[in-house]
């Protein structure tokens, strides 16, 4: 038996035992006209329904013009508007009605909703609306009013800006009541739970992953001082620094499935420190984690979802994007066929693709590794399957030299420069990694293999040398383990390559994913985005980028005919403004949701639309800021 001798909880202990308390009063009472203190507030209140930021309590408020009252909900009784309305009434009112009448801005509304949120690391209490209510600013300022004159909270009550329309009003508004700022929230958090799960293993404290010398082991728990490039084959992982929800170390812990936490300050947490070395359970919460003691690990079996490969060494030549389809990916993988299929919905729709597109087909990197004497190497590591961690890392260091010092086939060469050079806008180009064993449903590879850039006017950027790097990046240890975690068979993998122009001087980038991932089975894509060339997914330390969800064009009611546009944080690259206007944030949106029907209509075999994701790089390019879409793969979570 366990036994708890420690937690680190960043949510107050206060906050669960009060819930306990008063479990039994508070499930009795539906709703409060008034909220004397902030005991009553924790009684009554719980997680949002959206998780946004983390380190959150709500309760919902609700006016009724009809009773002129103001009601404080209990959130252990509803936690919806629409169902303590319908208590209210006394008779159910379909929801799109309900929805119609109260989150317009025309006079029809029977009530005023929001929620207050109590935000635990500024200590503050703000208001907030659904990003959809188009709550006029007069409703809004008598909604506030009675809200601080019926609470403990008063004036000092905040209202969160949380979209570009409350944004847009931020001069006018300040000047009403206290506001906040999504990005105030966000860069006072300290805490995120990143990916949900429980794992049991050994703590151990890292300060740089990337130059440790200690082998890990699978069950390890790394405390870690900074981002990690790479996700080492691990138990579960509490780091330092706050992560974007799209980072690759996000994408990588709902892939594997392991817990992971993101605690500011915790490679130096004097509480977490002491778990050093010992043997535990760490579970992460969405505002919380718990490590706890354990005497021996439980005996569980590692199951992953087994990754089909395929691949034909039949095409050897290139291909060009106009015949390249989604059936491609057996030829030149599956990075470039989903290009493939980009480039010809970009025929049908409003967005372009990355010009002078062409494939290199797996042949080619076969007939290398042969001719390299890389494949001699490969065979003899597949032919050790219990070499030791030392043993791996120095077998793939050679088998990568070798494919890089392999002279290319001259032919390949003079082909790929031929192609170059009919379009003389595109000299430089980028030569992208698109393998068999990354973009698949189950294996995302996000991160795991490289791009490099070639050119037939700067002599430091060789193309046979960009071609070879690509190639040899299949080989990376952190490659090759992280297929290993997966079980794939090594043997199968192949590496074709996707060309395209480059990019030199992007004016934004972005990510984004085609579901809400901060609530399920609702409407929304999440985006981040920056500036330039800055990354998203692995930002310069200290910076931050736009993150917001966006709707597409809808027949639901509550979106219909609205630009919504839900700020999480604004880049402060860009002196507090977005780096995208509503209209280029409202077209992206839809042009993901048509990508998106493509797709669901070839791949969803069960489950609600809403929650099927895809996972899209794209850019905004040049003086008209023409949207280019660079990359889609299933969003595996």
């Amino acid at each position: 038996m366990s036994r708890r001798l420690a937690t680190y909880i960043p949510f107050p202990k206060i906050w669960l035992l009060l819930v306990v308390l008063f479990f039994v009063q508070c499930n009795a009472q539906v709703s409060e006209l008034t909220l004397t203190d902030s005991e009553m507030f924790a009684k009554m209140s719980g997680p949002p329904l959206t998780d946004k930021y983390g380190e959150i309590s709500s309760i919902k408020v609700v006016y009724d013009y009809k009773t002129k009252s103001i009601y404080f909900i209990n959130h252990h009784r509803y936690k919806l508007h629409h169902e303590f309305c319908d208590y209210l009434r006394g008779y159910e009112q379909d929801l799109a009605t309900f929805n119609r009448m109260n989150y317009g801005a025309d006079g029809q509304r029977q009530y005023l909703l929001g929620n207050i949120n109590y935000v635990k690391s500024m200590d503050k209490y703000a208001l907030e609306l659904s990003p959809t209510d188009q709550m006029p600013v007069s409703s809004l300022v008598f909604f506030y009013h009675k809200i601080s004159e019926s609470s403990f909270i008063g004036d000092d009550l905040t209202v969160l800006l949380n979209n570009t329309r409350l944004i847009a009003m931020e001069e006018n508004l300040k000047s009403l009541f206290p506001v906040i700022l999504p990005s105030e929230i966000y860069k006072n958090i300290q805490y995120q739970g990143i990916s949900k799960y429980t794992g049991f293993g050994t703590i151990r404290f890292i300060d740089n992953i990337e130059k440790n010398h200690e082998p890990l082991q699978p069950t390890d728990i790394l405390v870690l001082k900074h981002t990690p490039l790479t996700l080492p084959r691990v138990a579960g992982i509490i780091v330092s620094e706050l992560q974007t929800p799209l980072s690759h170390l996000t994408i990588l812990g709902q892939n594997r499935k392991i817990p992971i936490s993101a605690l500011k300050g915790a490679f130096d947490n004097a509480t977490i420190r002491q778990w050093d070395g010992k043997l535990v359970r760490y579970e992460v919460r969405s505002d919380s984690f718990s490590i706890q003691k354990i005497s021996e690990l439980p005996k569980t079996s590692m199951t992953t979802a087994k990754v089909k490969l395929q691949a034909s060494l039949t095409k050897n030549t290139l291909l060009d994007i106009d015949f390249v389809t989604r059936n491609s990916s057996k030829d030149v993988g599956n990075k470039a066929a989903n290009f493939g299929v980009l480039y010809h919905l970009s025929k049908k729709y409003d967005f372009k693709t990355p010009e002078g597109a062409f494939a290199i087909p797996f042949y080619f990197y076969d007939q290398h590794l042969k001719s390299s004497g890389a494949q001699a190497l490969l065979d003899t590591l597949f032919a050790h399957p219990s070499w030791s961690d030392k043993q791996i890392k120095e077998a793939l260091t050679k088998i990568r030299k070798q494919i890089k010092e392999g002279t290319l086939n001259t032919k390949l060469l003079s082909e790929v420069k031929q192609r170059m050079t009919s379009d003389p806008l595109f000299n430089s180009m980028r030569f992208r990694s698109s393998t068999n064993a990354e973009d698949a449903l189950g294996f995302s590879g996000a991160g795991l293999y490289s791009s490099r850039t070639g050119s037939l006017t700067d002599i430091s950027k060789p193309v046979d040398k960009a071609i070879k790097q690509v190639w040899a990046s299949l080989w990376s240890y952190a490659a090759f383990m992280e297929r290993s975690y997966y079980k794939i068979d090594q043997s199968k993998v192949y590496m074709g390559v996707l060309v395209h122009r480059n990019f030199p001087d992007e004016a934004v980038n972005g990510v984004a994913i085609t579901k809400n991932i901060y609530r399920q089975g609702n409407h929304g894509f999440v985006v981040n985005v920056q500036l330039g060339e800055e990354s998203v997914v692995q930002p310069t330390p200290g910076v931050t980028c736009d993150q917001f969800i966006c709707f597409p064009k809808s027949d639901a009611t509550l979106y219909h005919n609205k630009t919504i546009i839900d700020v999480l944080t604004i880049s402060n690259l860009n002196n507090g403004s977005l780096v995208m206007t509503e209209k280029e944030i409202t077209h992206l949106a839809n042009q993901l949701d048509l990508i998106k029907r493509y797709y669901a209509l070839r791949n969803m075999t069960g489950g609600s639309y809403l929650d099927f994701g895809l996972d899209l790089e794209f850019k905004l390019q040049g003086p008209k800021r023409d949207l280019y879409i660079k990359q889609v793969r299933l969003y595996n979570d």
